[in-house]
């Protein structure tokens, strides 16, 4: 199977043989696709090996990363859909499907809800306590209902240079930018250069701060 082009494709799961009908998106690990068997929803996830100029996830099976960092999460009780199967042999992971809004549609479309806002820094001192990061970036986040959910599983060891303040927030406060992104896939229209992962910064930084002033 060619997970960069999987639409239309079944895959064999404890669930069933589950049809893949929606892509997404790809991520620093994997590509995501809706899948359905019947009426139930699911997202799958086929872990890639893809080189990142400013990421390793060292030498460790992406699949094992990945139940790894979802026990991490769900121990110290951030909101993540739950995992359903870990298939080593197939690459794949498949996870609870979190109906509601990506949160990078709402930034983009400039609606984004103020408790989205306190919800991510409440998340972020619960993770910083335990000295852990995770991945800001809003397309890694889906509100269902008044709920923010944190729908990857990415962990990383805490960083300040990678924490929500000095990271996460700046792609959050870029309404303009995410939508030129999202219409693009250009990533200089978020980010600093073509291969930092770091965000555009000084035109934020009034609104990042009167966030981390009224949030943190």
């Amino acid at each position: 199977m060619d997970i960069t082009n999987a639409m239309g494709e079944r895959v064999p799961t404890k669930y069933g043989n589950l049809l893949i009908t929606t892509f997404l998106g790809k991520g620093k690990s994997g590509y995501s696709y809706l899948a359905q068997q019947g009426d139930d929803k699911y997202v799958i996830k086929f872990m890639h090996y893809e080189p990142c100029a400013y990421y390793s996830f060292g030498d460790t099976n992406k699949v094992d990363l990945e139940v790894s960092a979802f026990n991490e999460l769900q121990r110290v009780g951030v909101k993540i859909p739950r995992l359903l199967e870990a298939n080593s042999e197939l690459n794949f992971l498949l996870k609870e499907y979190v109906h509601g809004d990506l949160v990078t549609d709402l930034i983009a479309n400039n609606i984004l809800p103020d408790h989205c806002i306190a919800q991510v820094f409440n998340m972020a001192k619960v993770l910083e306590a335990s000295g852990l990061n995770i991945d800001y970036f809003p397309d890694n986040f889906v509100v269902m209902g008044d709920v923010l959910y944190y729908v990857d599983y990415e962990v990383n060891k805490y960083d300040a240079a990678w924490n929500l303040s000095n990271w996460g927030l700046y792609y959050w406060a870029n309404a303009s930018g995410m939508k030129a992104y999202k219409e693009t896939k250009n990533v200089l229209h978020i980010n600093q250069s073509l291969d930092s992962g770091v965000p555009i910064k000084e035109p934020f930084e009034v609104k990042v701060s009167a966030w981390c002033t009224s949030y943190q």
